[in-house]
């Protein structure tokens, strides 16, 4: 019981209290796969998915073959046709004539060789077909023929007159594409007429 003298505690006023209004229920949201489909839209086709570590080199191999049967393939190539390529300009009786006089291992190879394609001037023979013709083996050819292009250039007018021989990248319709050679008519007669004043 408390007396007029003695003083009383502060009353905190109490607050109006609100009416609260049910709220309506919340909309169905859309689904995850429809988010990410969404998602996937707006980035170009692209979506973020976890995956395992241990598999991220597997899935890397799935998605690089995926992309490459989407790309077009390209059309199935034709038979390979020889190149044309500038014709040998034919040399000088005189100089053929000093080839087939040569005395190193390159000018005695490069001697059968051109025998063999005056033999059947105008015809496409391969590096192993030259090489039974010329009576000697493939390996000798290629030796004789890496060495020629500095033996010509070092004896002979090689910005005039260029390989005695044609050479043909490819090769014709269904066979190996390689390396051919040839001579024409015009080459074949000369090498001949040189080779007719050269000492056996």
């Amino acid at each position: 019981m408390t007396t007029a003298d003695e003083p009383t505690e502060p009353t905190t006023p109490t607050e109006p209290t609100v009416p609260i209004t049910p709220t309506a229920p919340a909309e169905a949201t859309e689904s995850v796969v429809e988010k990410a489909r969404s998602s996937t839209q707006r980035a170009s086709d692209v979506v973020l998915v976890a995956v395992p570590v241990a598999y991220v080199p597997h899935v890397a191999r799935l998605l690089a073959g995926l992309d490459a049967e989407s790309k077009p393939r390209p059309a199935p190539r034709g038979p390979l046709r020889p190149r044309t390529e500038p014709q040998a300009t034919p040399w000088p009786v005189e100089e053929l004539r000093r080839l087939s006089n040569g005395r190193s291992l390159t000018h005695r190879t490069v001697v059968r060789v051109l025998d063999a394609l005056a033999r059947r001037p105008g015809e496409l023979l391969s590096g192993q077909e030259l090489a039974g013709a010329a009576g000697t083996t493939r390996e000798k050819l290629v030796g004789a023929f890496a060495g020629l292009t500095r033996l010509l250039k070092v004896h002979y007018d090689f910005p005039s007159l260029g390989m005695p021989f044609t050479r043909v990248p490819g090769g014709p319709e269904g066979r190996p594409p390689e390396m051919y050679y040839r001579i024409d008519d015009e080459q074949a007669r000369r090498w001949r007429r040189a080779r007719g004043h050269a000492a056996d």
